[in-house]
């Protein structure tokens, strides 16, 4: 059976489809810069990859255009994979900039400015993933999170699940059998 496709396009697009893209470049002179430190405490083994990344959203919904027939403003987001240096058997760094992605005219509505909104640290073994998000940096202070997790999910890697822990360790049945994932944020100058 076959279907008009054309006209749902078109109706899609009106609807508040995807608008253009914008051209997103990197800020060739970031200067708010922070030092991450991720640090494994407890973990009952080895993980198969560990990562990190950080995502940018334009924080003024100003100079975005309006969707077609909605009105709704979709501000525009950017994910950022980082690179993590072994300091040590259980602790990696990383550095983040604030102001990494240029602010622009990408609409011709005024100049968007970018903000960090969130930084994650990803452990994975098997298809269960263990992620510590830190939401946006207080510029210019220090930021910590910590995220505990059961032995029980590390031992179930082929759950495909994505596991962002508990902030409280004492929240488990058994509180000395859990690992935590710790990060820290510092500003440098």
């Amino acid at each position: 059976m076959q279907v008009a496709v054309p006209g749902l396009c078109l109706l899609l697009t009106a609807c508040g489809g995807n608008m253009e893209d914008p051209k997103i470049e990197l800020n060739p002179h970031p200067k708010m810069r922070y030092a991450v430190t991720v640090t494994f405490e407890n973990a009952p083994g080895p993980f198969d990859s560990i990562e990190a990344s950080v995502d940018y959203s334009v924080t003024d919904y100003s100079c975005v255009p309006e969707q077609p027939m909605s009105g709704a403003r979709i501000l525009p987001g950017k994910h950022l994979d980082l690179e993590l240096r072994q300091v040590n058997a259980t602790t990696y760094e990383t550095e983040v900039y604030v102001d990494r992605l240029k602010d622009d005219d990408f609409f011709s509505k005024g100049i968007c400015h970018w903000s960090e909104v969130s930084f994650s640290a990803i452990a994975r073994r098997g298809r269960m993933t263990f992620m510590t998000p830190l939401p946006n940096f207080k510029y210019p202070a220090a930021s910590t999170e910590v995220r505990y997790f059961s032995f029980s999910a590390y031992q179930r890697s082929t759950t495909d699940m994505l596991n962002t822990g508990n902030r409280d360790r004492n929240a488990y049945p058994d509180s000395s059998k859990t690992f935590s994932i710790r990060v820290d944020a510092k500003e440098m100058h």
